[in-house]
């Protein structure tokens, strides 16, 4: 008998090929950090930080993009996004980091014109000229009283040292018109002539003037009258250097006072004026 030769085994079939994982990291990274520094950017306060948020997400969103088209990774969106979230937060802190330094220099600026102005308002306003005298009323009281100690009267002129000066032409008693505003029923109603002389070389507003009127024992305020029919209107205008504006307010008082205390003040820098009016 012949010997029967046995069957070779089988080979194993081949392994397939060892595949890596993808390399999602960088990809991954660029997506969240490009929505954080979109965030930041947002607050507008924390808009520095997410710029620099952003720029760290375009490099890795490119470095994920780059690792797709190796094969290497698989979120392309991912990454894409990242880059153009990356992109938007950086142009936005850029943008908002320019737009703060032109408004601080701006502010800047402005505090700064404010300040010169203000020092050269100081500058050239100051307390009233006794009437009648070329020395300054430093000694004036907080009323606005001569340096004698009694109010300013009827003929007497204020001149403050910025070259403005003021005086009362008469006062006279009238009865307010239906269309008035201002007066209560039951006061006395009074028209007092103001004349202002602008002896400056700049023009003077004649909305800085600031007249406020007092009468009775006690000082009660008065209230201004508007009446167009009695010639009573707001007072505006320019006074030129070297003229004069005559002005006519009008006053509702307490019934029965015997005289009226007219402060006057030119500016709101300067020293008031006070004159005692004996009503007619």
């Amino acid at each position: 008998m012949s010997q029967q030769m046995p069957y070779a085994p089988v080979p194993p079939p081949p392994m397939p090929p060892y595949q890596q994982p993808p390399k999602n990291g960088m990809g991954t990274a660029g997506l969240v950090l490009g929505i954080i520094a979109l965030v930041l950017t947002a607050t507008v306060i924390l808009s520095a930080l997410g710029g620099v948020l952003g720029i760290l997400a375009l490099v890795f969103g490119i470095i994920g993009i780059s690792k797709t088209k190796k094969g290497e990774a698989t979120n392309k969106g991912a990454a894409v996004t990242g880059v153009v979230l990356g992109a938007l937060s950086v142009v936005a802190a850029a943008a908002i980091t320019i737009a703060s330094v032109f408004l601080v220099n701006k502010l800047g600026d402005d505090i700064a014109k404010d300040l010169d102005r203000l020092e050269k308002e100081a500058g050239s306003t100051s307390a009233p000229l006794d009437p009648g005298t070329e020395e300054s009323a430093d000694e004036a009281g907080p009323e606005g009283e001569a340096a004698n100690g009694k109010p300013f009267t009827i003929d007497e002129v204020a001149e403050w040292e910025d070259g403005v000066s003021v005086s009362i032409d008469k006062i006279a008693k009238f009865s307010p018109s239906d269309v008035s505003a201002g007066h209560e029923k039951g006061n006395d109603a009074y028209k007092v002539t103001v004349v202002v002389e602008n002896t400056t070389k700049k023009n003077y507003k004649l909305a800085n003037l600031m007249v406020d009127a007092t009468a009775g024992e006690n000082g009660t305020p008065g209230s201004q009258v508007f009446d167009f029919d009695s010639g009573l209107e707001l007072n505006a205008g320019t006074v030129a250097p070297g003229k004069k504006a005559t002005l006519v307010y009008g006053f509702s008082v307490e019934a029965g006072a015997k005289s009226i205390d007219l402060s006057i003040t030119p500016d709101f820098m300067s020293e008031p004026v006070v004159w005692e009016l004996k009503t007619p």
